[in-house]
């Protein structure tokens, strides 16, 4: 299927590695033209080598997105790359906790918030402009399972991802009409780097002995279930984002795809 954004220009914030990394290759290898960021230069440039390999365009932009100032260098860097942005994917802001609800410092909510939900707000109004000058555009952003399934540890991840989460549809009522649509990838546990990590240190507290496909069956079955029996890959959400990043997604707005095995009971 050719989903038509051949040639389109795409920023991915957080994409220098894990679920970003993936969209990012993803919408390259449809012809999108990639502005690649993160806060690891070598670990972006590795993503821009992949794209670059494949016969894919990409630049790359570095910068931290808990700093509002960066977070405008970014955004405008970005138009400046390829004189504008088409499709905006907002893949940032992983956890970097397990907290309890009671320890979870303010200082902490305050940070979450902006890695996850401010961040995004600058570069979509940063954004927005050039699209509506265009006539189209795709804003998606990347919510997690954990807003239908809250937990008793990091809140304020859980939080912020579900802020972003309800922003969506407003938007989307708001840009509709000037052939913008805003829609939102909720993932669920994804097989990336991290979540291998966080597994391991979990299953030496629990005592599993597992390891490998075998680690990740138990914990996608006892621990962090759903029906698959299986956690998801990075290039699965990858395949929803550039679904909704095309043409044929023109009349998908203000939703919410779940890639996400079939966790919870929540009908939405």
């Amino acid at each position: 299927m050719d989903l038509g954004i051949n040639g389109r220009r795409a920023l991915v914030a957080g994409s220098s590695s894990g679920i970003g990394a993936a969209i990012a290759v993803a919408l390259a290898a449809e012809g999108a033209r990639v502005v690649i960021h993160g806060r690891n230069r070598d670990s972006a440039e590795a993503v821009a080598k992949t794209i670059q390999d494949a016969g894919g365009e990409a630049v790359i932009i570095c910068g931290d997105l808990g700093n509002r100032a960066a977070v405008d260098s970014i955004g405008h860097s970005a138009l400046q790359a390829f004189g504008g942005i088409d499709i905006l994917v907002n893949s940032a802001g992983a956890s970097d906790h397990f907290d309890p609800w009671l320890n979870t410092s303010v200082s902490k909510w305050e940070r979450q918030y902006q890695l996850s939900v401010l961040y995004a707000v600058q570069l979509i109004q940063i954004t927005v402009p050039a699209m509506r000058t265009n006539g189209w555009g795709r804003i998606i952003n990347i919510s997690s399972a954990v807003v239908y399934q809250p937990g008793p540890f990091a809140p304020d991840y859980t939080a912020a991802k579900a802020a972003l989460h309800v922003s969506s549809p407003g938007l989307a009522s708001t840009l509709g009409p000037e052939g913008i649509t805003v829609n939102t990838v909720c993932a669920g546990t994804i097989l990336t780097t991290n979540t291998e990590n966080v597994m391991k240190e979990h299953a030496q507290t629990l005592g599993f002995s597992e390891a490998g496909a075998a680690l990740e069956q138990r914990f996608a079955t006892a621990v962090w279930p759903n029906p698959t029996r299986r956690f998801g890959r990075p290039e699965e959400v990858a395949a929803a984002v550039c679904f909704l990043s095309s043409n044929q997604a023109s009349y998908i707005n203000g939703a919410t795809i779940r890639v996400d095995g079939g966790m919870g009971s929540t009908v939405n």
